[in-house]
Formats: C-alpha cells, sequence, structure tokens
C-alpha cells in the first residue's frame, strides 16, 4: 500500500508504503479490510505529520487500487466480511450456472460488457458466491463494494461506485460511456441482488468530503473533496502519459499490464482484450492483462536462487541487490534456457487457467545467474507476444514505452525490455511511485486544479532506453520458440493440472 502526498504543480513531497498480507488457501485468496483501512490511515498520518504546512492545503484526495476484488459492507461502509481477491476463484461455479440457464447468455454479455461470465477470480463471482454460499455475511451485507469505493466510503461516509470501477461487476452496459445505472437485463440474468449493489456515479465525481472523525485522524481539512477511485490498470495509463499519441504504458508488479487508450467499444475475445471505461468520461482504455510479472522473477529469486528449505539457509537480506549485476554479467538469451512465465495461468494474448511454465532448453552449463536472466527475458517475451494484438485492437501504433512499478528502477530489466519489446523504453522517475502520484494529479485535475493535457506532460522520465540492433535477430527468433512453447506445453499442463 503507498501513499503519496502531491503539491499542484505535480511535485512529490513525500511518500510512503507499508506491507499488507494476502491469506491464501487452496483457490481462495482474502485480504482483511478493516486492517487495509488503518493502514491507508497510518501511512497518509505520516506524510501529513511530516509536512503539515502543505497538509493543511490539501483540497483533493484520490485513492486507486487493484480491482476484482469484493468487500462486503454495512450501510456504515464497515467490512461484514474479508475482502474477496482476484486470485480467489471461488463463484465460479455460480457464474457458469448462468450460461447453463439461458443459452444466449454468452453472447449478451460479449456484446453488450464485452467479459462472458466465466467467474476465474471476476467479481460477479465473488458477489454471486456471497450471495447463495455466506448467506449470513449476504443478509448484513449493505453493498459490494471495489476497494476502492470501499476506501472512498470510509473516507466520506458515502457509498457509491462507477461504471469504471464496478467493470468486473460485468453488470453495466459499456456500449456508451457515462452509465449510471446497472443493465436490468444482465442484473436478471445475473440473479444478483440489486438491493445490494452500490448506487453508481459519474465516473469522475466528487463522492464528498472528508468525514469530520477521518479527517481529523488523517491530518487533513475537513473541506478535502474525495473523488471516484480508479483501478490500478487505467491509473497505470496516467502516470505513463499514455493518452499521449503513440505512448504506450508499462506497468511491471505482482503481474504485468499494458496499457493504451481505446476509442470505442471494442472486444477480441480470442486474444482476451477489452475496452474498460477509463478515468475519464469520454476515453476507454485496453483491459490487457498479461499475467504474472514481478512476482515470478520473486519467486524464483526466493524460492531458488535463495531459498531456506531443508537443503540448507541460502537466504539474503535484500534478494533483488545483486540483479543488475546478475543481468550485466550473464549474455543475452542466458545460454539457450527459455522461461515461460506462467506459473498461475495465462492471460492476454492467450487466455488459460490451466496452463503451466517453468524453464525448458536447460543443459548441464545452466548455472542460477542464467534462470534469473532467463526469468526476466520471459516476462519480456510474453509482453513482445500481446504488444501487436494491443496494437491492432487500439488501432495506435506504440512507438515507445513508459515504464513504471518497482522494476523499473532496474536499468538491466529496463535494457531487456527495449530489445526484446523492440520498442525505447522510458524508465520514469521514482516509478514504485508513479501510479500513487498520478492519482493524486488525477484528483487535482477533477478538482479544477490542473488541465487534462497537464496529466500528459506531467510524467517525468529518469532514462531513456533504446533496443539493441545487435540482438534484434536473436531476441526475435527466440520469440518464435517462445510463442511455439505455449503451444506444445498447453495440452501437457491442462493434463497435469
Amino acid at each position: 500500500m503507498k501513499a503519496a502526498l502531491v503539491t499542484a504543480d505535480g511535485r512529490l513531497v513525500g511518500s510512503t508504503q507499508r506491507n499488507l498480507t494476502t491469506v491464501h488457501e487452496g483457490e481462495t485468496a482474502e485480504q482483511d479490510a478493516d486492517a487495509m483501512w488503518d493502514t491507508v490511515v497510518d501511512a497518509v498520518r505520516e506524510l501529513t505529520g511530516g509536512h503539515p504546512d502543505i497538509a493543511r492545503d490539501v483540497a483533493a484526495f484520490g485513492v486507486c487500487t487493484q480491482y476484482s476484488s469484493i468487500v462486503p459492507v454495512d450501510a456504515q461502509a464497515r467490512p461484514v466480511g474479508p475482502m474477496l481477491m482476484w486470485q480467489d476463484q471461488r463463484g465460479t461455479d455460480h457464474c457458469f450456472e448462468i450460461m447453463a440457464r439461458d443459452e444466449g447468455a454468452f453472447m449478451t454479455w460479449v456484446e453488450r460488457h464485452g467479459i462472458p461470465t466465466i467467474g476465474s477470480g471476476l467479481s460477479l463471482g465473488h458477489i454471486l458466491y456471497l450471495q447463495h454460499d455466506e448467506p449470513a455475511v449476504h443478509a448484513q451485507t449493505a453493498a459490494y463494494l471495489e476497494p476502492m469505493d470501499y476506501l472512498t466510503a470510509r473516507a466520506t461516509g458515502r457509498i457509491t461506485a462507477t461504471q469504471h470501477s464496478t467493470y468486473m461487476f460485468q453488470l453495466c452496459d459499456n456500449r456508451a460511456l457515462g452509465a449510471v445505472a446497472y443493465d436490468d437485463d444482465l442484473v436478471k440474468l445475473a440473479g444478483v441482488d440489486a438491493e445490494k449493489l452500490p448506487p453508481l456515479v459519474a465516473v469522475d465525481a466528487a463522492v464528498g468530503t472528508l468525514l469530520p472523525a477521518v479527517a481529523e485522524r488523517l491530518g487533513l481539512p475537513q473541506t478535502a473533496t474525495v473523488y471516484s477511485g480508479t483501478n490500478d490498470t487505467v491509473t497505470v495509463a496516467i502516470a505513463a502519459g499514455a493518452f499521449t499519441p503513440e505512448r504506450g504504458g508499462l506497468a511491471i508488479g505482482t503481474t504485468s499490464v499494458l496499457v493504451d487508450p481505446v476509442d470505442d467499444f471494442r472486444v477480441d475475445l480470442e486474444h482476451q482484450l477489452f475496452s474498460m471505461p477509463g478515468p475519464f468520461p469520454d476515453r476507454y482504455v485496453v483491459c490487457a492483462e498479461n499475467g504474472l510479472g514481478g512476482r515470478v522473477l520473486e519467486h524464483v529469486l526466493h524460492r531458488i536462487v535463495y531459498a531456506d528449505d531443508e537443503l540448507g539457509d541460502h537466504g539474503a537480506d535484500d534478494a533483488f541487490a545483486h540483479l543488475d549485476a546478475t543481468l550485466a554479467a550473464t549474455p543475452a538469451g542466458a545460454g539457450g534456457v527459455l522461461f515461460l512465465p506462467w506459473l498461475r495461468g495465462s492471460m492476454a494474448p492467450a487466455g488459460d487457467s490451466g496452463m503451466r511454465g517453468g524453464f525448458i532448453n536447460m543443459s548441464l552449463d545452466t548455472d542460477r545467474a542464467a534462470l534469473v536472466r532467463a526469468t526476466v527475458e520471459g516476462v519480456a517475451h510474453n509482453l513482445r507476444w500481446l504488444l501487436p494484438h494491443v496494437e491492432a485492437f487500439t488501432g495506435h501504433d506504440i512507438a515507445e514505452i513508459a515504464f513504471v512499478g518497482g522494476a523499473a528502477r532496474s536499468p538491466q530489466w529496463c535494457a531487456i525490455l527495449a530489445d526484446i519489446l523492440d520498442r525505447p523504453v522510458l524508465a520514469l522517475d521514482a516509478p514504485a511511485t508513479a501510479v500513487a502520484r498520478a492519482t493524486a494529479l488525477l484528483a487535482l485535475q477533477r478538482h479544477g486544479v490542473l488541465a487534462r493535457a497537464d496529466l500528459d506532460t506531467n510524467v517525468p522520465v529518469a532514462q531513456g532506453y533504446e533496443p539493441d540492433a545487435q540482438r534484434r535477430d536473436l531476441y526475435t527468433a527466440r520469440q518464435t520458440q517462445f510463442e511455439a512453447a505455449y503451444a506444445a506445453l498447453l495440452p501437457i499442463s491442462e493434463a497435469l493440472t
């Protein structure tokens, strides 16, 4: 969880972050929603306490979170159960029951919303699970909220949502932007209890000012206006300046995601690309989730390179400390090893929850440094597979890519991305807090302090990385085998998983 204090001209005064615990058990994944709110309060209080003169003039408050995660709340916006995270698979059976009840349901959702009712961690499945399988929780629930709407409700006392924030509810007709009501047909077909759905407001609405008690806890004025929340995908687009022609945005955190604006409602089921209502009333953003990104490197470093297990304690205080030196010392192509990053299923441009990855083409010469380089290259190859499909979907060429997220702090990772994507990569300044800063800038724009054009120009670039032409042929050849490996291993993965 990250918090940022930003001035009216876009200057980052300060930032801080806190850990949030996700409890995994089988196909379930939960967070404590009360703990999330307390963590937000603690982080904001640290910033306002350290900068009281600036804090007392704060005019706007914005929230950005992950999405496809549901918090059941009472009428006071207090959680009556844990938050079901996007990794949580519960409710998938109820989603498939929708299509079993009505043979036209699949195409109804594709034509109106974009995404069919497949469950697999989407919010609609979470809502149906709580409604049907947790009746005690459902009875106490006044509204089901995505985390950004939950936090704005805790801050203001007003329960709201938007066409954008409820995208994974799958209950709005997205063929036109500006919806402030759910689609009656979709609600009826889904069998959702409509009384538990939060009222919709405009995507850029002022939800309200801070509750007096909340303002006191945060160290902010009661007059600070809280604006409708956004999800991390569209906020990456703002952080990267992706609404600028020929620039795309890339974030590699837990997952990898490419972002670019879309002019109208479109659906590409084959490659799992969709038009998501964006942060502005007149634009969509492509929903192009590439799957696990930084999380797979973290897994390799912590569970293989620096593991602490029955074989011995090889732990390191900072598993990423030698990453750049390792990448620089290991030749391009990782000695022939190819890493397939589908450790929890694949997503766009080829989605299959049963797909699994790993290292292929290892030899007796393979060492752990080669495995680390292959992991970073594999994440980049997965993005290169996605990139042309995103360009075809949006109709926009992406001539350069602005890079945000913790991975953008690694010069070697940036250089590898530029080489494999064959595009200039712009690493943003303070990339780990770029999305938090962009959330603040969007709130300032909605408050009238900044113009919309200011968001595109207020994108500080720390360094640019050009593709190395000498590596183009190598990586192009390996890209062909990377994509071939998916097709070859898919039936094996499906049989094993």
